[in-house]
């Protein structure tokens, strides 16, 4: 499949999604719509990385803007009562499908004047509700949502078990970094921190977190590899440190537990330099879900 067909296909995935979360919205079903909202905006600035290549600085921009968008429906719905919060209205919402037809068309245009929507309300709002919301990504996370599904795509989730590891217990706020990157260690996506693990004995650190990769497989370059970067809290620092990481390739992606080996930091993202932990075997446990 060719650059060209492979955005039209995601796009018109998209498209699709968006109807269904505005019909969803206008039936009076907020929390499917808000589940497709937030599952859309953030694909949608997935994509606008510059490092993609699937669309252009032009279209970029107006993907931004209609995450925007979508960002604010989904407050609306969320705290319009608890917040005040006046956000993009259903009726303007909809026009943003003409938006998606002209990106498939190729006709789409960035002028302010021509965008369907007035973001200007839109931004003010949802930084005025981002000040007031405090929220704790040390414990809870980074954790991105499950993406939508693009036909004929392979998506992955990766669900962390656990790691086995000397005095295990002696680890505070441990967390994992999960990223995917290119052959020369060129991230591709947002990287994700998992919440705080949920339990630790003396010899494994529980985590039991489903982390969903945000690009389908068949969209990732050849060579590519998932990293898992273990982290834990320093008090004497006051900083956060990694004590070792794993990685799966791309010729493991099967569907199944698997078990990886953990290596010394810092992690070498291009894979050349690779140094056991220790002598005494040490795992990072894992299961692989493929979907389309």
């Amino acid at each position: 499949m060719g650059v060209e067909a492979d955005k039209e296909t995601v796009i018109f995935s998209w498209m699709n999604a968006f109807k269904r979360a505005a019909d969803f919205d206008a039936w009076g079903q907020p929390v499917e719509a808000i589940d497709i909202y937030d599952r859309l905006s953030k694909q949608l600035y997935q994509n606008c990385n510059k490092k993609e290549i699937l669309f252009d600085d032009n279209q970029k921009k107006i993907l931004e803007k209609i995450a925007l968008c979508l960002d604010s429906r989904k407050k609306t719905l969320q705290f319009s009562a608890s917040h005040n919060f006046d956000g993009v209205p259903l009726e303007e919402l909809r026009r943003l499908e003409q938006t998606f037809q002209a990106l498939i068309d190729g006709t789409v245009s960035i002028s302010p004047s021509e965008f369907p929507v007035d973001v200007t309300l839109a931004t003010s709002q949802l930084c005025r509700l981002s000040m007031q919301s405090s929220i704790s990504t040390k414990q809870d996370g980074t954790l991105l949502p499950k993406p939508l599904p693009i036909s004929g795509k392979t998506l992955l989730t990766v669900t962390i078990n656990k790691i086995d590891l000397k005095d295990a217990s002696q680890y505070l706020d441990s967390f994992m970094t999960v990223s995917v990157r290119d052959s020369n260690g060129t991230p591709l996506s947002a990287s994700q921190n998992t919440p705080v693990a949920s339990k630790k004995t003396e010899s494994e650190i529980v985590f039991d977190k489903m982390v969903y990769i945000q690009k389908a497989i068949e969209s990732l370059p050849p060579g590519f590899a998932i990293f898992f970067e273990f982290k834990h809290y320093k008090p004497r620092k006051e900083s956060i440190s990694t004590k070792c990481w794993a990685f799966i390739e791309q010729d493991e992606l099967k569907e199944g537990n698997l078990v990886l080996e953990i290596y010394k930091k810092p992690a070498d993202y291009s894979r050349k330099a690779l140094k056991l932990l220790s002598v005494k075997p040490h795992y990072l446990h894992l299961h692989l879900s493929l979907f389309r």
